[in-house]
């Protein structure tokens, strides 16, 4: 293990300790936080807002940037200058359900680019946190191990989140195509967790159909890259917080060859 390999920024320690503190509450409250329904057939939960406030209330101490969030909403500066993107439990039903299959993301966007991040993996109690051009790390004990993208768990993730209409045909025509090929694990998590599972090597690739917010898949994004995955919409072209789908994965081989199979999906 490399430990404390660099220095970290002062705003990236700040996004771990919020992520440490709202995945302490969110597990503390599990099996005893009220359940509301949202549009379809999403839900939140009373620790999803409680998590989000303990977050904010971090980053807005620590750093004096806005917060955009997924529970409370917010501003995005109008002059490019930085603010956080913040999604305080991604993965809501698989929580309220006592599924460990969820994670608490942030993320510092400055202009059009996540240039830090860190993400609050339930599933094994890490954060995995990257900086733009210097790397991605998991958090342990207090030391920081590198992350690495690998194909060898042969594991695609798949995740229709709220699509609809041709978005949600695709997904299912995609699923279909990802087990026929019989070259690959098949999983569906329901969070965007899967893309920390891409950055550490436990999975292999990974598509969400559809996202209705950069709150979601910003850090995620970001965690990927800076392992060494490769990161696009599910058309190929560059993913932007402005895209409504992403596709992650191990290496650019990987890639070409889901990108292919979305299109044949396409019919």
């Amino acid at each position: 293990m490399d430990a404390n390999p660099i220095a970290l920024q002062p705003a990236t320690l700040a996004a771990i300790d919020a992520v440490q503190r709202a995945l302490r509450l969110a597990c503390d409250a599990a099996g005893s936080t009220e359940v509301h329904a949202k549009a379809g057939r999403d839900v939140v939960t009373d620790a999803d807002v409680a998590a989000e406030t303990v977050i904010r209330r971090i980053l807005t101490d620590r750093t004096g940037l806005p917060v955009v969030g997924e529970e409370h909403g917010g501003e995005i500066p109008a002059d490019g200058s930085g603010y956080w993107l913040v999604d305080p439990i991604c993965g809501t039903r698989n929580y309220a359900s006592g599924v460990p299959l969820w994670s608490v993301n942030v993320a510092l966007a400055e202009g059009d680019v996540v240039t830090a991040s860190a993400i609050g993996d339930a599933s094994t109690m890490q954060v995995h946190v990257a900086e733009r051009g210097r790397g991605a790390w998991a958090l342990r004990d207090g030391d920081l191990a590198s992350l690495a993208t690998s194909q060898d768990s042969r594991t695609i993730l798949v995740e229709d989140g709220k699509a609809s209409g041709d978005r949600r045909s695709l997904a299912a025509t995609f699923a279909a195509a990802v087990i026929g090929a019989d070259r690959w694990d098949f999983r569906s998590f329901g969070s965007t967790m899967s893309l920390a599972c891409i950055a550490a090597g436990r999975a292999s690739g990974y598509v969400a159909f559809w996202l209705d917010s950069a709150v979601h898949a910003a850090a995620g994004s970001l965690l990927v890259t800076e392992a060494g995955g490769t990161v696009s919409d599910i058309a190929g072209g560059p993913w932007q917080l402005e895209s409504d789908a992403i596709l992650a994965t191990a290496s650019p081989s990987l890639h070409s060859d889901l990108l292919k199979l979305i299109a044949a999906s396409r019919g």
